[in-house]
């Protein structure tokens, strides 16, 4: 069985999962592929994405999410989308206009350009 997507406003799950688990159970799926876009965060906790989301889910909100669909739900996949290091692409910025270091500096994360990592 395929479902239709439904999206839920942040408002919507604040406080409990219930609708969103409600709806799941409507749909028959006992299997998930999560897809979390960070953009949904609480942009006044943290940015993580390109948009600026005031009064977004806090990262407490979506944990308890991602917990309570696992417990209802065979999870079998997940995506993090719209990731933008902002404070990596500043630093790195800096960086290079060091001249003790040119070309040369690169910041190392968990996240990097195809271009930085070649072995």
């Amino acid at each position: 069985m395929v479902a239709l997507i439904r999206s839920f406003a942040p408002d919507a799950l604040r406080d409990s999962t219930r609708p969103l688990l409600d709806w799941l159970e409507t749909t028959g799926c006992s299997r998930v592929a999560l897809h979390f876009d960070v953009d949904a965060v609480d942009s006044n906790e943290i940015v993580l994405g390109l948009a600026i989301e005031p009064h977004g889910l806090t990262g407490a909100e979506v944990r308890r999410i991602v917990a309570d669909i696992d417990r209802a739900t065979d999870v079998v996949g997940s995506t993090i989308a719209e990731f933008v290091p902002r404070q990596v692409m500043h630093l790195q910025g800096t960086l290079d206009g060091i001249p003790l270091l040119p070309g040369r500096a690169r910041v190392v994360t968990g996240w990097c350009p195809a271009e930085w990592c070649r072995p």
